[in-house]
């Protein structure tokens, strides 16, 4: 009886590959006795200055390694790109697919101006922590500045988004033409910044003054890019977050898969698959460990080199979010509304040592590979679901553990 080796299940293996500004992830998931299991990975940490475009090249470190590791080729030289199974005997190494979870860029640099410090910026703030991004500065709208004040500010900080909010939904006149008029002043600031230099101006504020802000945009701006996002502060004490992160994550794709780094791996993949962001990757994680495991809510954490993104799924889909809440925050931080969230029970990485092991069970996976274990679910779900039971994720345990 033949033995079967590895290179047999080419056409079903599937190579996942997971990029970070400061990592590189390489692992195989193959059939294994009947189901998938991961049998092998790669990782390559990058150095603190590294850019984007070194990204492709640890890609390649991690896949030749693991190649190197199991005994067979995985990454092909001359095309420069992972190495797909083939028909011909003389070339039987190879893999069937390959799913990309990558997010090469740091997080985005937000400066934010407001009305009121307790409400509108606040709200903002509030916002901001579902999206990829970082608060660099925050301004209250002031008579003592002027927009060349600004524009000096701006220069020195390079913000990738500047956001105003400001102005409630159903509130005076008054407060719509003073987010209106910082909104202009905003603008003008931005305006005197070389085009290239120009960072996305959003406004997140009083519908009607967002209408007024974004025309005025279009009559002082040449070049460079607007949008606008429903008001951050409907009313007093009625937040919105949902559409501000959509314009901000949109944003953050879209500079990601214009870099000449994020198209190259992108070339590495077959249709239908497609890259997808280590946020999509965990959050579908988090719902679907959530639906198997029977949960009515778990708060799931990726902890990140420069990032940590907490989700939490729930199973009200009534809310505006359809059960679904996203917190980015830099590593160690701890923000405050995250008291109200459920006990932190899934972590993918490093357990922080500020999060308490809960008494209930809860689910750790130490090397931080559930986002890329999750991408192959695009187009072999199941693959990425027996993995996470069988090698990830594997039981639960309890805080006897700790004890």
């Amino acid at each position: 009886m033949n033995e079967t080796g590895l290179a047999d299940f080419a056409p079903q293996s599937i190579l996942t590959l997971g990029a970070e500004p400061h990592r590189a992830v390489a692992a195989l998931i193959e059939p294994v006795e009947g189901i998938y299991r991961l049998v092998g990975w790669q990782t390559v940490d990058l150095p603190a200055q590294a850019s984007p475009d070194d990204c492709p090249v640890a890609l390649a470190q991690a896949v030749t390694r693991l190649g190197n590791q199991l005994g067979i080729s995985l990454w092909d030289a001359e095309q420069d790109c992972p190495r797909f199974h083939s028909s011909d005997p003389a070339l039987a190494d190879g893999v069937g697919q390959v799913a990309v979870v990558a997010d090469p860029l740091p997080p985005l640099g937000v400066w934010m101006a407001g009305l009121s410090g307790g409400g509108s910026l606040a709200a903002g703030e509030e916002a901001l922590a579902s999206a990829l991004c970082n608060l660099v500065a925050t301004y209250r709208a002031s008579p003592h500045l002027n927009s060349v004040d600004l524009a000096e500010e701006l220069q020195t900080l390079r913000p990738d988004v500047t956001l105003v909010v400001g102005g409630y939904e159903h509130g005076s006149k008054d407060g719509w033409e003073r987010a209106l008029a910082l909104s202009r002043q905003v603008i003008e600031a931005i305006a005197q910044l070389s085009a290239e230099s120009r960072p996305l101006f959003c406004f997140a504020g009083n519908s009607w003054s967002a209408n007024a802000a974004l025309a005025y945009w279009q009559e002082h701006i040449d070049k460079g890019a607007a949008e606008v996002a429903d008001n951050v502060l409907m009313a007093s004490g009625r937040r919105s977050e949902t559409a501000l992160h959509s314009v901000l994550s949109r944003y953050y794709w879209q500079r990601s898969l214009n870099i000449p780094a994020m198209r190259k791996i992108a070339s590495w993949i077959h249709h239908p698959a497609e890259p997808r962001s280590t946020q999509w990757a965990f959050v579908q994680a988090v719902r679907l460990w959530a639906r198997r495991q029977r949960l009515p809510a778990l708060h799931g954490l990726y902890v990140g080199a420069d990032r940590w993104l907490h989700v939490w799924a729930s199973e009200d889909h009534d809310q505006v979010n359809g059960g679904l809440r996203v917190c980015c925050a830099r590593p160690g931080e701890r923000p405050d509304f995250l008291a109200d969230w459920p006990p932190l029970r899934l972590v993918s990485g490093d357990w922080p040592a500020q999060w308490r092991r809960p008494s209930i069970s809860y689910w750790w996976d130490p090397l931080g590979f559930v986002p890329v274990v999750v991408s192959a679910g695009q187009t072999a779900p199941e693959a990425a679901v027996q993995v996470l039971f069988a090698d990830i994720l594997e039981g639960s345990v309890t805080d006897a553990a700790n004890a």
